[in-house]
This record gives C-alpha cells, sequence and structure tokens, in this order.
C-alpha cells in the first residue's frame, strides 16, 4: 500500500465551525484523538498537542490527506478552511484578508478548541500566516513548520534583488491584477497548476478545480492584494517585529515554480532559535504530495528532538 493509498482511509473523527471576528465561521475537520488538553498542559501523556493546519492557494483542508494519517496517530489535527475558501466564511472586500484577520482565525481556532498554545503547520499561504502568529503572538505558538516557504522576509529580499524571483512571482502580479495578459497568462498559471514543478503523487487539476468551484475567487484574489509585495519591490532591512522566536523546521521542495529556494538564504537571521531547513530534490511546490513520508517522518522526528 503506498503512502497515498493509506492516507485516503483515516476518517475525521469531528468537523465544526469557529467563529472569528466579524462573525466569520471557519470550517475544520479533525483527525486524531484530541486527550485531556488540561492534562498535557501539566505534563500528564493523556494530553495530546494539537497541530493547526493551515493550506494554501488553491487548497483547502483536504491537501493534508498525504500526511494527516501519520500526523494523527500521534497528535490532534485540525485542518480548517481558510476564509473564502471551500466551507469557511467568505467576507466582501479586501481589507478582510488582510493579515490582522487571517491572524485572527488561527486564533480564534484556538479559542475554539480550549488551547493556549499549538504547533501551527502551514503549506504556502497557510505557512505565511503561521509565521505572522507565530511574530504576534509568540506565546500561542508552541513550535511553527513551514512547506515551501522561507521567512518572509527572505522572499521580499528576493524580491526586490533576484529577477529570477521576480518572473516566478508574475503569477502573483496576474492575481492582483498587475499584469493582464502577457508572458505570463492563466494558461500558464493552470499548466503549473497541475504538478506545481513536482511529481504530483494524488494531486491534480481535479482538486484544483473543485476548490475553486467551492470557493470565493473574489476572496483568494484578496490574499495577494492585501499581503503580496506589488511592484517595485524594495527590501530594508529586518523589522523587529519580524523576528520569530519560536523554534522553526522548514521543509522545501527545490523544484517549485512559484517560491524559489533562494529565498532560504541565510534565513536563521530572522529566528531567535536554531533553524532547521531540509531541502527536497525533485520535489515541487506541493512537497507534501511529492514526497508524504519523507515529509511527515521528518516533521515526527523534529518534534520529538
Amino acid at each position: 500500500m503506498t503512502g497515498g493509498e493509506q492516507q485516503r482511509e483515516i476518517a475525521a473523527i469531528g468537523a465544526g465551525y469557529a467563529v472569528s471576528a466579524g462573525d466569520v465561521r471557519i470550517f475544520y475537520r479533525t483527525f486524531g484523538e484530541a486527550g485531556n488538553a488540561a492534562a498535557d498542559d501539566a505534563g500528564d501523556n493523556a494530553g495530546r498537542p494539537m497541530i493547526i493546519c493551515l493550506h494554501g492557494f488553491p487548497d483547502d483542508h483536504r491537501t493534508w490527506r498525504p500526511i494527516r494519517t501519520t500526523l494523527a496517530e500521534r497528535f490532534f489535527i485540525v485542518t480548517p478552511d481558510l476564509r473564502g475558501y471551500s466551507s469557511s466564511g467568505k467576507p466582501d472586500g479586501v481589507d478582510n484578508y488582510r493579515w490582522e484577520a487571517l491572524v485572527g482565525d488561527v486564533i480564534a481556532l484556538m479559542d475554539h478548541f480550549g488551547r493556549e498554545k499549538t504547533i501551527l503547520l502551514g503549506h504556502d499561504w497557510g505557512a505565511a500566516i503561521a509565521q505572522q502568529v507565530a511574530c504576534r503572538h509568540r506565546d500561542r505558538v508552541d513550535r511553527l513548520i513551514l512547506l515551501n516557504m522561507p521567512h518572509l522576509n527572505g522572499l521580499q529580499r528576493e524580491l526586490a534583488t533576484n529577477p529570477r524571483q521576480q518572473k516566478a512571482s508574475a503569477y502573483a502580479r496576474l492575481l492582483q491584477n498587475e499584469v493582464r495578459l502577457g508572458p505570463y497568462d492563466l494558461d500558464t498559471l493552470r499548466r503549473q497548476m497541475t504538478t506545481g514543478g513536482g511529481r504530483g503523487r494524488g494531486r491534480g487539476l481535479s482538486m484544483t478545480l473543485d476548490v475553486l468551484r467551492k470557493s470565493d475567487w473574489t476572496a483568494l484574489l484578496n490574499y495577494y492584494r492585501a499581503n503580496y509585495p506589488r511592484p517595485p519591490y524594495r527590501f530594508d532591512g529586518t523589522s523587529p517585529r519580524s523576528i520569530i522566536d519560536v523554534p522553526t523546521l522548514i521543509l522545501f521542495g527545490l523544484d517549485d515554480p512559484w517560491v524559489l529556494a533562494d529565498g532560504l538564504r541565510d534565513n536563521g537571521r530572522w529566528f531567535t532559535h536554531p533553524l532547521k531547513v531540509v531541502t527536497v530534490a525533485r520535489a515541487g511546490h506541493w512537497v507534501h504530495f511529492d514526497e508524504p513520508e519523507l515529509v511527515a517522518g521528518t516533521i515526527l522526528l523534529w518534534l520529538d528532538g
């Protein structure tokens, strides 16, 4: 049995909604037993640590299918749909997709489950949001795991200085309506979405199309319009508010067509704890689809450390 086939056998043990500011409902599914959170805080093994898994664009809670079985054997796994996506609320307006609102949704999930602290696992936009939570609420984050996303300062630096990353980010300018036509268009984006630069084991264009059908397209674009840097790109150093004071693991597929591994260079300067970076050859943007066993195993090994 392959890792992907095994993952499809696990069933959610729960589903529901957390309510964020403005009465925005955040849908989630849970996997693995929660245990006793109070006992866990007191050091009792009866409680299971919680991992909130934040997906990216254009995904929903189903993106974690390749690794959730393995993680759920030892952790309480919460897989929400980000606002604007699939079964979650879809408020109107760019302001409802700024960092403050996205961070608030994660805090609402933690409060909903009565957890003072959690492990955050994020991919793509989910990894960017997880960083913002760690910067703004470091007392609420136990550990941070980022899939195919460097520290946001690293991405900003590459946008300002690296023509290759500027070219790779042409899709973002398209989604921001900065570039309507030209060498990068929706056909190019659609081709890249099929595999994300990797082998795309178990994830194809059909999943993307299903997510888009269930989601609000304008809301998804608002993530880029509200938060993604716009040209002319600038990088003027590091704000103290961007320093992450949480133990962090980065797993990165080197064949990502949108976020280049160059952004990982010198990332340690923006973390107060030793940073663990694992790069994965022959894997693309969806590294957890291309190498699910490696990704899940590395996460568990690191969390044991």
